[in-house]
């Protein structure tokens, strides 16, 4: 017995942080611990999967059209979320994938695909079709939790980020259906570190008693304005549905929403800089004067200042406290003239404002009011007009601030026949992880979930660059640029004109948006994928031959581009 209550007490320990952020009664710990440990899924001996009576006059008629089954209790079940210690339970995962690994999970695992086709009603005539059905459908099913990045694909050079799963639950948790005013249990995932297993786990929140009471939980249970809850509950309307709802929501009846000017809200700015360290009026720092042979000493952390920093006017030192320079790839909080002194650090206070996605997203919409309107902004598009975007970038929505905007432009887009095509990216993460490109709405209302998200309009039409062993019309490609910030006032910008480049492996196409190599350019951190190098001499002459423009005037314009985003 004391064995058994150590291992308990070491349960709470562990697990306390989890049990206390889902709000799980203190009453049901002992059980939940005893469930996890042993396995024990109970659930069928209190509840029941019964088909959906189309004729049915049954709650919450306008959501969950796809679920052809509703869970309820047995004939004489009842549970007291009081006091019944054993009213809790363990719901299993179906399917725990990544997104961008769904497609081919679904045609390598063995009866996945039909698992999943029974679970979220596909019939399909062919396999490949029921694919793209299940991949539409299963953001009406889906969960999420978070595990960190160095268990999934450990990388020496790689920092340690939360990256997401997604996940279906068994037919059981599936058919729990949605209810705005009538649920009575919760569900919510919670990790059992000693099996390193995921579970959900579904407890009462009210007593049920009557017989064959049907279940439900509440799919969005946040405190979001009635606006944007209702916005984030359209992926479990029916279409015809969400059209009525979002047409509501134009730049004509709604323009209070569309007139909210985000790049002006110092909160979003402050609370990325909440931390920070850094003086209130801004100081005029004189640098002291040093004579050409003065030996400046260097403190990095960087491997590679370490490796070439060769020039004899610098030492590299160990020592923090007698630095002259200091070149670190860890983030500067504390900016003070009093701890700072004359230090020459690699960072700059407020960088972020272009080095967070969020961020350089808002910073950008300040352009309008420093360029004015540009002719290459579509003059007949009242939701990008009023959006204050630059030529430079795409249309882009903030998903934790701007939900019904985006929503509102999802319909306009889709009424007017615009391509519907977005690329929805977390704030924090770099390496590509968890960036989606899709023109699913259900999908990119549901990603915000796992973290916060951006989402912009993607470039459908990019400039390609034929490559001799890849076939069809050409690969997507990107520019990296180091530049170098000097000075703020004045603006003294310098860019290294030795770029690198970045290549999609396969010829693009816009017929699998889910397919890394199709569409993204970073492969450094994917297993046993091809890293295509060109260097810049040999990328401007097949630029230049591939194109009527030349790469030198193409230049100039991205040189333009980066002196814009700095003014902003």
């Amino acid at each position: 017995m004391a064995d058994n209550d150590d291992e308990y007490n070491q349960f709470l320990q562990t697990h306390q942080l989890q049990l206390v952020l889902n709000n799980i009664p203190k009453h049901f710990y002992r059980r939940l611990y005893e469930k996890m440990k042993n396995e024990i899924f109970d659930s069928g001996s209190y509840f029941q999967i019964c088909p959906v009576d189309d004729d049915d006059e049954e709650l919450e008629k306008t959501f969950n059209p796809e679920r052809r089954f509703y869970v309820s209790t047995l004939e004489n079940v009842v549970l007291d979320p009081d006091n019944d210690e054993n009213a809790i339970f363990l719901i299993d995962h179906a399917w725990t994938y990544r997104i961008n690994d769904a497609r081919n999970n679904l045609k390598s695992i063995p009866n996945l695909y039909e698992r999943m086709a029974s679970l979220m009603n596909v019939n399909s005539e062919t396999k490949d079709d029921g694919i793209e059905l299940i991949l539409q459908r299963m953001w009406k099913f889906n969960q999420t939790y978070a595990l960190a990045s160095a268990q999934i694909n450990p990388h020496p050079d790689a920092e340690i980020v939360q990256a997401p799963y997604w996940y279906v639950m068994d037919e059981l948790g599936s058919s729990i259906r949605h209810s705005d005013t009538n649920a009575n249990v919760c569900c919510t995932s919670f990790f059992f570190v000693p099996t390193q297993t995921m579970f959900t786990l579904l407890y009462p929140i009210v007593r049920i008693e009557q017989p064959y009471t049907e279940i439900f939980r509440n799919f969005v249970d946040d405190n979001s304005s009635i606006v944007v809850r209702n916005i984030k509950l359209l992926p479990w309307h029916r279409v015809h549905n969400r059209k009525i709802i979002l047409r509501n929501l134009t730049i004509e009846n709604c323009p209070e929403l569309f007139s909210k000017n985000l790049q002006n809200n110092k909160e979003i700015f402050e609370e990325c800089y909440k931390n920070d360290l850094y003086d209130k009026i801004p100081m005029k720092i004189e640098l002291n004067k040093f004579d050409k042979d003065y030996i400046w000493k260097v403190y990095t952390d960087h491997n590679l200042i370490k490796q070439y920093l060769t020039d004899q006017h610098y030492q590299l030192i160990d020592n923090l406290d007698r630095a002259d320079i200091i070149f670190t790839k860890k983030q500067i909080l504390d900016f003070r003239h009093e701890t700072l002194q004359n230090l020459l650090i690699n960072q700059f206070p407020f960088e972020n404002v272009l080095t967070n996605k969020e961020l350089l997203a808002l910073t950008a919409r300040r352009w309008k009011s420093l360029y004015g309107s540009s002719s290459t902004i579509t003059e007949n598009d009242p939701y990008i007009k009023s959006h204050g975007s630059p030529p430079w970038l795409p249309i882009t929505f903030n998903l934790t601030h701007e939900l019904p905007q985006f929503g509102a432009y999802f319909q306009y887009c889709e009424d007017h026949q615009i391509d519907n095509t977005w690329i929805v990216k977390p704030i924090a993460l770099t390496r590509s992880l968890d960036i989606s490109i899709t023109n699913l709405f259900d999908m990119i209302i549901r990603l915000p979930e796992s973290s916060s998200k951006i989402v912009c309009k993607y470039v459908s039409n990019p400039v390609l660059l034929k490559i001799p062993e890849i076939q069809d019309n050409g690969v997507k490609f990107d520019i990296r640029y180091i530049l170098l910030l000097r000075s703020i006032r004045p603006l003294k910008l310098y860019v290294h004109k030795i770029f690198w480049l970045r290549f999609a492996n396969k010829s693009f196409s816009m017929k699998e948006l889910d397919d890394h190599e199709t569409h993204f350019t970073v492969m450094d951190y994917r297993v046993n994928t091809h890293i295509r190098q060109i260097d810049c001499e040999t990328f401007i002459t097949m630029f230049n031959e591939q194109h009527g423009e030349t790469w030198s005037s193409i230049e100039q314009r991205i040189f333009e581009m980066f002196r814009e985003i700095f003014h902003c």
